[in-house]
């Protein structure tokens, strides 16, 4: 009787093999990168197969307009564009991320040509190939961290097939997806280097660094850091008392990954770093740190009761417009599956170990920083860690759970396939089933009782903070009836998901019981587990996947009226799109000058600008200070609605978007002579000034340093353009005395430099945003030039990591083959 007993508590272990398990570790390899690539072919097939784009709008149509200036600036002018003065009255390009002048992540490119012909060549085959290269590096470091191939493949698709990740395609999100892709490989070579502590580890790590940090997804590639740097402390702490030498000498290497990493990236990071200083992310002058304002940063920070959307997706309405969490907006689901979290528990539970607690406390780290301003433990970093409060939208570091349940659904499952004869799973399954027998009762009591629960739910829940405010003002008096219709909605949407996990998790569950029960092998228990994951994830993620027609690109940027007339001014000026038009950047994308657009990373004197100045008018019918909107060259201001006639006359207007192109008969050329320059003590006083009614920014300057020379008013004066480049300004000019010529360009002094008759001369900061110099008296040439002398020394600085990192690789490879002769 206690044979029977014993025999029905514990797992067999004279089961038969099955023919994947008879297979060598080279076929394994072989089908599970297969099934890798056949998902993504399946989950991206029009992109592939019809050569449709992922998305017309948002981040994706920004990209379209930065790229089109680009072509049209560097076919007008014949040189590459470092300064773009299409939007924000000008910035420059390259220390924004925005636009590269010189691709040196040759690594990429030669992932990027081989994506292409797996991908029959398409225009978003690079995109696609990330998805496939995240699946891959996820592999491969489970496998590195000696996982079986089935529990890899697992975490590989845990990784690749994430509906927050999937998300991004929709969104244009393409460089922070290709930053997420390599962040398995960091671990995977940091991991390497722990192991092997040689030259070819040392020299891939450095490699597989710095192409991370040239994916220009600076945040992304933050976290990932975060991941290999605690990871390394973790092991240092672990491992230093017994070896302590080992310990020292793998420092030694990954401090040395670390410097040729940053080595080979830092054509693109020292612009960065140079440009983050007069940004919105830092102090906004040369010299001076800082970061993001902290509501700014933090508006998409993850409230706590939103890992409920880790069960049930769309349990806080999913995206927008459904979507009544506490963030602003979102068009994405942080999910990762049921079978994960299963899985996860159950390593956490019965396979304890240095790998998995690493990853369970790091998925804890991961939480707490994606709360922002819902927990203090963000605040602590945001003040004190280094460059962290130059990042924004918290929960963006979201994207690497999958990573870390990824790695312990692994693990859950070894333990299973790895299950001793001996172990008694009496209590597991006895625990199995009694989960599975509340998830059903919910269940059926849900069926039941739907009307009640909604009823008592809808109390309390779907609703967005302040939505009903927003409804009244768009709806009016029907605003109640909408909100009851989104209420309904939202209910439902969570009804459905929950309906999808109970019986997703039924099954999870009823095949581990099967298992345990010896019914099913184990490759059959991981094979089943594997599918019943795809099918969850690809209900998400097919979603997100809404392909568009190539041509549905232009047709977004297909000019309408006021496009057309605005093409027909060939003079020098800039447009001023007010209200929702401000943040477009179709006007870049047709060459036109704005003094507005959409960067997340504008100069910040310019937003300081725009928040202190340029809505701050002493007319109270119309609330626009004139002196600023003059002052930035703007001839044109483009309105959905009506403007007064007594500043403004209709030039053009469209009628299908109900928009109208003003003239403004006031505006100031690109660079003018003022009678007297006001100096301002501090920023306060030269906002005042500005602001003021007495103030006129024809004749007057204000400046915040004292000229070197006295300055008088000219009588005769004259302005001439020689050559107006966007890296090259030329004019000619003449004043009966010495004078200050204003030039309706940024003031950015990490670049810019000003000559008079070849004679370097100093640029004053003007009006808070503007250039000036002092002309003296008679004739002269202007001079202003573009010329960063950073561009150049990052150039030859990410040659020579380059250059390191690849001897090592050499060497190491060199010493390898001598070694096993």
């Amino acid at each position: 009787m206690s044979k029977i007993k014993k025999t029905h508590h514990t797992v067999a272990t004279t089961t038969k093999t099955s023919w994947f398990d008879n297979l060598s570790d080279l076929k394994k390899d072989f089908i599970s990168i297969g099934i890798i690539f056949l998902l993504v072919v399946i989950l991206f097939n029009q992109i592939i197969f019809k050569n449709q784009i992922f998305s017309d709008a948002g981040d994706t149509a920004a990209a379209h307009a930065w790229a089109k200036a680009g072509e049209y600036l560097q076919h007008k002018e014949g040189q590459i564009p470092l300064w773009f003065p299409q939007i924000f009255s000008g910035m420059p390009g390259f220390g924004s991320l925005a636009s590269i002048p010189h691709n040196v992540s040759y690594l990429q490119t030669v992932v990027h040509f081989i994506g292409k012909l797996l991908f029959l060549n398409g225009d978003m085959s690079w995109f696609v190939l990330h998805y496939f290269l995240a699946g891959i590096f996820m592999f491969l470091l489970a496998r590195t961290w000696h996982f079986s191939h089935i529990p890899s493949l697992l975490a590989a698709i845990v990784f690749m097939l994430s509906p927050y990740a999937v998300g991004l395609a929709g969104e244009g999100h393409g460089s922070k997806m290709m930053a997420l892709s390599y962040i398995p490989l960091m671990l995977l070579l940091t991991y390497y280097l722990f192991e092997k502590r040689n030259l070819l580890s040392l020299g891939l790590l450095s490699v597989a660094i710095g192409t991370a940090l040239l994916t220009n997804h600076v945040q992304m590639v933050y976290y990932g850091f975060m991941l290999i740097g605690l990871f390394f402390v973790y092991e240092f702490i672990l491992n230093f008392k017994t070896q302590k030498i080992l310990m020292g000498k793998t420092a030694v290497f990954f401090f040395i990954t670390l410097i040729l990493g940053f080595g080979i990236s830092s054509y693109v990071y020292l612009a960065v770093y140079e440009y983050a200083q007069f940004s919105i992310r830092g102090g906004g002058e040369l010299g001076i740190t800082g970061g993001l304002g902290y509501k700014y940063a933090t508006d998409w920070s993850f409230h706590p009761f939103e890992i409920l959307n880790l069960i049930i997706p769309s349990f806080f309405g999913f995206s927008s417009p459904y979507y009544w969490g506490w963030m602003p907006f979102t068009n994405s689901t942080v999910y990762l599956g049921i079978v994960p979290i299963i899985l996860g528990i159950i390593a956490l539970i019965y396979k304890r170990n240095k790998g998995t607690i690493f990853f369970a406390l790091f998925a804890v780290l991961l939480f707490l920083i994606s709360f922002g301003k819902h927990f203090p433990f963000y605040d602590l970093l945001f003040n004190y860690l280094p460059f962290f409060n130059k990042f924004r939208a918290p929960t963006m570091i979201l994207h690497l759970l999958p990573l870390m349940f990824g790695m312990l659904a692994a693990y859950g499952l070894t333990f299973f396939i790895e299950l001793p004869a001996k172990f008694d799973t009496t209590k597991m399954r006895k625990g199995f089933y009694i989960t599975m027998g509340i998830i059903a009762t919910i269940l059926v009591i849900g069926f039941i009782g739907k009307s009640t629960i909604y009823t008592t739910l809808s109390g309390s829940m779907f609703v967005k903070e302040g939505e009903m405010q927003q409804l009244q003002q768009q709806y009016a008096a029907q605003a109640p009836q909408v909100l009851q219709q989104l209420k309904e909605i939202r209910f439902d949407m969570l009804w459905k998901d929950y309906i999808k996990f109970a019986i997703i998790a039924l099954a999870s569950l009823g095949l581990i019981v099967l298992y345990l029960n010896n019914k099913i092998k184990s490759t059959i228990l991981g094979s089943a587990l594997i599918l019943i994951l795809i099918i969850d994830l690809f209900i998400i993620d097919t979603k997100y996947v809404d392909p568009k027609p190539k041509s549905a690109a232009e047709q977004h940027f297909a000019p309408d009226q006021n496009v057309q007339f605005l093409k027909t001014d060939k003079s020098q000026y800039r447009i001023f799109p007010l209200g929702q038009l401000f943040m477009d950047n179709t006007w870049m994308y047709h060459t036109i000058e704005s003094i507005g657009g959409y960067s997340p990373a504008k100069i910040k004197i310019y937003q300081d600008m725009i928040d202190s100045c340029l809505y701050n008018s002493t007319d109270a019918m119309f609330p626009i200070n004139m002196n600023i909107v003059n002052m930035l060259n703007t001839k044109y201001l483009i309105f959905q609605g009506r403007l007064p006639e007594d500043k403004f006359t209709i030039a053009a207007y469209d009628q299908n978007k109900q928009t109208a192109t003003y003239l403004n008969p006031a505006y100031q050329p690109r660079a003018f002579f003022v009678d007297e320059a006001i100096v301002a003590k501090n920023k306060t006083e030269v906002f005042r000034i500005l602001n003021s009614s007495e103030f006129d920014s024809r004749t007057k300057a204000v400046l915040e340093k004292q000229p070197s020379t006295l300055l008088a008013k000219s009588d005769s004066v004259h302005i001439n353009t020689l050559n107006y480049k966007t890296n090259l300004i030329e004019l000619s000019t003449y004043c009966n005395n010495t004078s200050l010529l204003v030039l309706s360009e940024v003031y950015y002094p990490a670049g810019w430099k000003a000559y008079i008759d070849g004679n370097e001369t100093e640029i004053y900061k003007t009006n808070y945003v503007l250039r000036s110099v002092v002309v003296p008296a008679g004739e002269h040439k202007i001079e202003f030039i573009f010329d960063p002398g950073i561009y150049k020394t990052g150039y030859i600085i990410s040659h020579i990591g380059w250059g390191i990192s690849i001897l090592l690789i050499l060497i190491g490879l060199f010493s390898k083959k001598e070694q096993k002769k």
